[in-house]
């Protein structure tokens, strides 16, 4: 419910610029791919699995209600890089606790389940958001109302916090995540517009990168760079969006809502779909395609302010191109890891999706300050063809990595 709320409250409540919710967009990015290799260590180390999704969980919570709490841009800042810094903690941990207190045949059901569960949170936190901003707005004003939303968020991570302390066991078994993969394992990720993904079993590691691999592919490499330009472009856009939407086209906060929550479900119901596309053609092709029509999407907004009509008329424009949008989002999620792992020595898979993780989070960093600031200072229609541009280089990239014949993967554990 938060997710479309951060980047408003920066303009709506703090009076803040575009460029400043990049910031905070790209703020949150920053503090999680370190986050990540800290937290998934620490975790890896001490062979404990609760303590550290208790902290993520507690952390986003006190996050939220320093945002909440927020009088200054400036705090604003520190309050989304406590989110990037904190709320990694649980994201390294939450799948190998999965595969830790399961049988291993059973690992992708529990996986699908875990990552689906997550997915309809997600839908239902914005679901729930339109609904309080179509309460609130009309009698607090929509600065007050997104407030709430944060007091609302951090209520419902530290009862989280609780339901875990109470539930969730201290795993006996030990599962070495260097050693699995699922390439072939169609999950279910909502789209967010800052890299603080609550759910990554494969983290950027240093010091393991190419171990047991021997050097990185050059074809692997290049996807690589690809994925950060096609993230920065992604993050980019939706680190202005939602201003846009109220800045110039004019539709409601919670008509807002409905257009993210709208991307979200198409993105979730086309899931098994688009599985079955990028089994049949491929993962290169799925991302290719998908990619390409988001630059086309992505321009389209640059159009609407060209319209000389109404938000009664722009907002279902804006629902169906949004909903093509997180159809997009559907193909490249499911296509990324079945291309990693395609590409990657089979001895180094998980390093390898680790540095396709991080490659997203540099990417949202770069993507989000670069368009920020130039659709400050030059308009949104500048922002929405630098967002374009981005994921445009992406896929001139993407279409030079070669096409790997599909292989089986190991799935090994040590305890």
């Amino acid at each position: 419910m938060t997710g479309p709320a951060i980047p408003l409250y920066a303009t709506q409540g703090l009076g803040g610029t575009v460029a400043d919710a990049g910031i905070i967009t790209a703020a949150s990015s920053l503090a999680s791919v370190p986050a990540f290799l800290f937290w998934g260590s620490a975790s890896d180390a001490m062979h404990r699995r609760r303590l550290f999704v208790l902290i993520g969980f507690v952390g986003m919570g006190l996050s939220l209600l320093f945002m909440a709490v927020a009088a200054s841009m400036r705090e604003y800042y520190l309050a989304n890089l406590l989110l990037g810094a904190l709320a990694a903690a649980s994201a390294p941990v939450g799948p190998v606790l999965i595969m830790e207190t399961s049988k291993e045949k059973e690992w992708p059901q529990r996986l699908a389940l875990f990552n689906r569960l997550g997915g309809f949170g997600w839908v239902s936190g914005l679901g729930i958001g339109a609904l309080w901003m179509a309460v609130e707005t009309a009698g607090v004003g929509p600065g007050a109302a997104l407030q709430g939303l944060f007091y609302i968020g951090a209520g419902l991570s530290f009862l989280a916090a609780v339901l875990a302390w109470r539930w969730i066991p201290e795993p006996v078994v030990t599962v070495d995540r260097h050693t699995v993969n699922f390439p072939d394992l169609s999950l279910w990720f909502a789209e967010k517009a800052r890299y603080v993904p609550q759910r990554v079993l494969h983290f950027f590691d240093p010091r393991r990168l190419g171990n047991g691999g021997g050097k990185i592919p050059a074809s692997l490499k290049r996807y690589l760079a690809s994925t950060f330009l096609l993230f920065a472009g992604f993050t980019a856009f939706y680190a202005i969006f939602p201003i846009f939407l109220v800045q110039v086209t004019r539709i409601t906060m919670t008509q807002i809502f409905v257009v993210y929550l709208m991307g979200h479900l198409v993105s979730a119901l086309s899931y098994p779909a688009v599985g079955r596309w990028v089994s049949k053609r491929g993962g290169r092709h799925a991302q290719l395609v998908a990619s390409s029509v988001r630059v086309v999407l992505f321009l389209s907004f640059f159009l609407l302010p060209f319209f000389r009509v109404g938000p009664a008329v722009l907002f279902p424009i804006v629902l169906a191109l949004h909903a093509g949008i997180g159809l997009c989002w559907a193909a490249i999620n499911v296509s990324g890891a079945t291309i990693v792992s395609r590409l990657a020595n089979p001895k180094a898979r998980g390093e390898a999706m680790g540095a396709y993780n991080a490659m997203q989070g540099f990417g949202a960093v770069f993507g989000p300050l670069a368009v920020g600031f130039a659709a400050t200072s030059l308009g949104f229609g500048i922002g929405f063809i630098g967002a374009a541009a981005l994921v445009g280089g992406g896929v001139v990239i993407l279409a030079r990595v070669p096409v790997v014949v599909p292989v089986p993967a190991p799935l090994a554990t040590t305890t």
